[in-house]
């Protein structure tokens, strides 16, 4: 099996566990790691993970449309998210990204977990004019005091024991394939 892992990250956390993740993928598995501008050709490999930060309840924009051009591939989505992934916004987020792969992709699993949420977009937002009752009402909810410690915590993400939780599901994929391809 030929294993291309793809990433895209914006504050570091989703390298982090992109290349914590591929560091821990067995050696006897053929596998590269690319970061979303590389060159590279995407044919030559069977199973590929793209590796992606959540924008707007979906993968940002680079990975998607990556993912969207993907076609007769094993796909282990992974991501890291500035909100609790096993929140309703986490659902969303995966799936709205479930909804990107093509048909003759064959998803064999996913794993989302916590990131920092970029403080530069959270001191943006403060400053921006709302134009309507409903930026004003996500503008104030975004910058609710509980969410910022929320976030405050969730920076401390990605970690190590989130490295350790996506290889595990990961490489468990992993061999599930490698023994269903000796059937």
């Amino acid at each position: 099996m030929k294993i291309a892992l793809v990433y895209n990250s914006l504050t570091g956390n989703t390298k982090k566990l992109a290349e914590g993740v591929f560091e821990n993928i067995p050696e006897k598995y053929t596998k590269n790691i690319f970061e979303i501008d590389d060159d590279f050709d995407i044919e030559l490999y069977d199973i590929v993970i793209p590796t992606f930060w959540v924008d707007r309840s979906a993968p940002n924009a680079k990975m998607k449309d990556f993912i969207l051009k993907l076609r007769n591939k094993k796909v282990f989505l992974l991501a890291t998210m500035g909100f609790f992934p096993d929140s309703e916004h986490g659902r969303d987020c995966i799936e709205n990204s479930l909804k990107l792969l093509d048909s003759s992709c064959e998803l064999i699993g996913y794993f989302i977990c916590n990131g920092k949420v970029n403080t530069k977009l959270l001191e943006k937002m403060g400053k921006i004019k709302t134009n309507s009752p409903s930026e004003e009402a996500f503008k104030a909810h975004m910058l609710d005091s509980k969410n910022l410690i929320k976030y405050r915590i969730l920076g401390e993400h990605t970690n190590d024991l989130d490295v350790e939780y996506a290889s595990a599901r990961v490489n468990e994929r992993l061999l599930i394939e490698e023994e269903i391809s000796l059937l």
